[in-house]
């Protein structure tokens, strides 16, 4: 995870080209999504839930020599650096320990099926601890080579007694520091214990037949850690109830894991650690000449968090602005000028927690208007208006005829309309700074929204 950290802190403040098309999608965070990042066989640990980089290195194969599934252990490459697919029964982190086991057994058999190029091995690691304290270890080949039938193998590693055991499936030797090659490949299936020519008690899950599917949440349309990170059971992007208007909003945690501090990154755009520019381009067609949005903070120490938009035209940056986000135990709102100088064909969109561990940062309500900011995106919403905060103006919307009303937090109606199209600017410049109510009527329902008027 210490290689995962340096990447990105080493590329967050040197953004290349990144967001979306007139509006910003889901900037207001109200919706949410189940993804599915990897699939991990049941009581093994897997490379893919520590060293997950969007790619899984170990994945579950119908090809099967007993059951209907058997592991394929992969290497792939990840930027220019290279993993090798692994799975392990261990107590932990690492052949730190192993699992309750205390049959004796002198051999391990199983089958493998491979695809190795010249130099790569797949190996098998075997650790017995008594007490704690590792009293065995064997590290061993299993096979190299392609072997495109399933193949017997049958390793012996003397008969001590324990009470615990670590074993473990690697394609490359564990213990020596060079790489396999990437597109190498081994397949593991049917692993037994066996004492004096019979299988002893079968390991959890010994032939790979069950397997579970790691999720995660994530905002529509936003790209986070959070895929990177659930192998270690952390998700450090949260959908929250504490919104600024609407139902949700977004909560960005600095956590620790390990020895190394990992701040919440948010981008518009896909998050590929691999690339030299791993906040990705999303396509975007207006000129904006204003950004929204709410925001809470609460630092850990001096800390400070962000938002960072960037257009770009072409690959040239052709408009930059940051946002600072500093200590706001209520939600505040900023509503800040755009400067850009050509036509934009992307934008990138980063939101940064800060550095500090236990630094929050909650956003919501985040919106560009002005200038050409087109209601293409407005139109397709059923209820709803924009930008919020607004200075000047608000866009309302509804689908057919409508009626509106702005009520301020005495309840009384500052403004009232109606309309028979499906979209109506209305001037707001005779009102207070403030936050206001609107509520919105049309033949289907009647919805209240939360005004911030700055």
């Amino acid at each position: 995870m210490k290689k995962l950290y340096t990447i990105l802190f080493a590329t967050v403040f040197t953004f290349g080209a990144n967001a979306q098309f007139g509006q910003i999608e889901n900037g207001g965070f109200e919706n949410w999504t189940d993804i599915t990042l990897y699939d991990t066989p049941t009581d093994w640990v897997s490379s893919n839930e520590e060293e997950f980089y969007g790619v899984a290195a170990v994945t579950q194969s119908s090809d099967a020599q007993d059951g209907v599934s058997s592991v394929r252990l992969e290497t792939i490459l990840i930027g220019s650096d290279t993993l090798s697919g692994y799975v392990f029964h261990g107590g932990g982190s690492g052949v730190d320990s192993g699992i309750p086991y205390t049959d004796n057994f002198e051999a391990i058999s199983l089958q493998f099926k491979s695809d190795l190029p010249v130099g790569d091995t797949l190996f098998m690691i075997a650790i017995r601890y008594q007490f704690g304290t590792a009293i065995e270890s064997n590290v061993m080949p299993v096979g190299y080579g392609t072997n495109s039938a399933w193949t017997p193998a049958l390793l012996y590693v003397g008969n001590q007694p324990q009470d615990e055991l670590f074993l473990g499936f690697i394609g490359r030797n564990p213990f020596n520091g060079e790489n396999a090659t990437p597109g190498g490949w081994a397949m593991v299936d049917n692993v037994q214990l066996i004492s004096g020519g019979a299988s002893a008690t079968a390991l959890p899950n010994h032939s790979f037949e069950t397997w579970e599917t790691a999720t995660t949440e994530a905002p529509d349309n936003w790209y986070t850690l959070n895929p990177l990170l659930i192998g270690a059971g952390i998700e450090n992007s949260v959908k929250t109830t504490d919104a600024n208007t609407g139902a949700f909003a977004i909560e960005m945690t600095t956590v620790q894991l390990d020895q190394d501090t990992i701040a919440s990154f948010l981008s518009n755009g896909p998050i590929d650690l691999g690339s030299a520019t791993p906040f990705s381009p999303a396509p975007y067609a207006a000129t904006p000449t204003m950004i929204s949005g709410a925001y809470k903070y609460t630092p850990s120490g001096a800390d400070q968090a962000f938002l960072q938009v960037q257009f770009f035209e072409a690959g040239a940056s052709i408009g930059v602005h940051a946002e600072t986000f500093n200590p706001q135990a209520s939600y505040t709102t900023f509503n800040s000028p755009l400067t850009i100088t050509g036509t934009p064909d992307s934008v990138s969109i980063i939101a940064f927690s800060g550095e500090n561990t236990g630094s929050v940062l909650i956003l919501d309500d985040l919106s560009f208007s002005g200038n050409n900011v087109g209601l293409a995106e407005f139109s397709a919403m059923e209820i709803n208006m924009f930008p919020n905060p607004a200075t000047n103006r608000v866009m309302i919307k509804a689908n057919g005829t409508f009626n509106y009303e702005i009520i301020d937090l005495s309840g009384n109606r500052v403004e009232i309309g109606s309309n028979n199209q499906s979209a109506v600017e209305v001037s707001i410049e005779h009102l207070n700074s403030g936050t206001y109510f609107v509520r919105i009527s049309n033949e289907v329902s009647t919805e209240t929204h939360k005004l911030v008027v700055q």
